[in-house]
């Protein structure tokens, strides 16, 4: 049921990410320790309050890094301005 849980919290961030523009998501992805502290200590603030809520807070985040480096090495990211594409190269058929 835990893990289930951290799924649907997840998919419920990630779907948040996916109504940014390309440039936002891109440069968030540019901040991979950024996002996984603010992830984590978004759902466990939210979550807080008995063991089974901080587990889930706890697997949700672990998908989302997991989820931010896939995200990386797939679309690519932008660091300091300076775009670094993925395997994918989404951002330059956009263009």
């Amino acid at each position: 049921m835990i893990i289930e849980s951290g799924v649907i919290v997840a998919l419920g961030l990630v779907f948040t990410f996916f109504k940014l523009s390309w440039k936002n998501r891109l440069t968030m992805l540019g901040k991979p320790l950024a996002m996984d502290l603010i992830v984590f200590v978004l759902l466990t603030t939210l979550h807080w309050g008995t063991f089974s809520g901080v587990m889930v807070a706890t697997t949700g985040a672990l998908i989302c890094s997991a989820l931010i480096s896939l995200g990386r090495k797939l679309v690519g990211y932008i660091e300091k301005g300076q775009y670094f594409p993925g395997y994918s190269n989404v951002f330059n058929r956009i263009k």
